[in-house]
């Protein structure tokens, strides 16, 4: 290879990579939409906990690991519980100020007047400050749910893993027992997974293209003469 085909491959390779990393953000990222996923269908008032799943779903390795994954939703929910209450009492700040606001000050007199429209540009002013900070809480939760999503996204398996008792169609025949809210459950998982596996095989095409390039840098072997 020539002076200018060396330039181009070494080019091309570094485009690879860059759409590697592009590319291996969008698995973090798909991660991250499942945990925040996970996350709420764990916890919404149809299945209280992950307690109740875990008994019937085999969508959680044994052993070690299932354990890891509780104490990880414990964490997460022990943290995310603590910012909602947060959020929650921003909200009773709000509340309380539509109760007491100027509008249930009388405004006769100049006084009361200037009294009242003091009151709204303070009442204003105090309003924007909580609906930012129920805006930051609100983003470190979709964060918090979001982290939880990495933490166990490999303790979860799909419908149709034959780790989980083998064959494909006794799970399937599993499935049919299962409660809708079970089924939620799998079918977040297995949507994930599907497309984390799709980014997965675009990355290992990419790699493969660079070998590629790299195996066309090499130097041929030389050839024995006879002599």
């Amino acid at each position: 290879m020539g002076w200018w085909g060396s330039v181009k491959n070494s080019a091309e390779k570094t485009k690879l990579r860059g759409d590697i990393v592009l590319t291996q953000r969008g698995i973090t990222a798909r991660k991250k939409k499942f945990g925040e996923e996970f996350y709420d269908v764990l916890t919404n008032d149809k299945q209280r906990l992950l307690g109740v799943s875990t008994g019937t779903l085999s969508v959680f390795k044994k052993g070690p690991q299932c354990d890891d994954l509780r104490t990880a939703f414990e964490e997460a929910t022990y943290e995310v519980c603590g910012m909602q209450a947060r959020e929650d009492e921003l909200q009773k700040n709000l509340d309380v100020m539509e109760v007491k606001g100027s509008h249930t000050m009388p405004d006769e007199t100049i006084g009361q007047k200037m009294s009242k429209t003091g009151k709204m540009l303070s009442d204003a002013g105090t309003g924007t400050k909580i609906h930012a900070q129920m805006k930051m809480v609100y983003r470190e939760i979709k964060i918090r749910k979001e982290n939880f999503g990495l933490e166990v996204y490999d303790y979860a398996q799909q419908s149709d893993d034959k780790e989980k008792k083998g064959l494909k169609g006794k799970i399937s025949k599993a499935l049919t027992n299962f409660s809708e809210q079970e089924k939620e459950i799998q079918d977040i998982i297995d949507v994930a997974k599907k497309d984390v596996e799709v980014i997965e095989v675009r990355v290992k095409s990419l790699e493969r293209q660079i070998a590629f390039l790299d195996s066309e840098m090499e130097p041929l072997a030389p050839t024995s003469s006879s002599s």
